[in-house]
């Protein structure tokens, strides 16, 4: 698994995280860098968000522990089936480290372990997707 072995990208990054505070500060984090960025508290709402526009999204950054009957890997699985999806670069953020074998089945393009600095996360997601707006610190 080559983390930074893709091109960069345009579009908006869906994060999926089931915690209101989590999802809304890493989706304000991001904005405030420039990203587009729709939020979903789950993988119903992820999927059906990916489905309905396969092409808009450059990355996703998906919670694997997530509530309902669609769990994060089952998101990924759904998407690495999906020949409209599988493209799609996927950064992993969870607080359980699954077995090797279930790891490897997700087959993420990057993995961050909670708790994580944003500067992790952000560096990650400059490699994957270039900015659309100016960034709070360009003005």
């Amino acid at each position: 698994m080559d983390q930074f072995a893709c091109s960069t990208r345009r579009g908006n990054i869906l994060l999926v995280e089931d915690r209101d505070d989590v999802r809304l500060g890493l989706a304000q984090l991001l904005e405030l860098h420039g990203y587009l960025v729709a939020d979903v508290p789950n993988g119903e709402q992820a999927l059906d968000r990916l489905v309905g526009d396969p092409s808009g999204f450059a990355l996703i950054v998906l919670d694997l522990l997530l509530p309902g009957a669609i769990s994060g890997a089952d998101l990924r699985e759904h998407q690495l089936a999906d020949a409209a999806l599988r493209s799609i670069p996927t950064i992993v953020i969870t607080a359980t480290e699954p077995r090797p074998h279930e790891r490897q089945q997700i087959q993420p393009d990057a993995w961050l372990e909670k708790p994580f600095r944003f500067d992790d996360l952000l560096a990650l997601v400059r490699h994957y997707v270039a900015p659309e707006r100016p960034t709070v610190a360009a003005h």
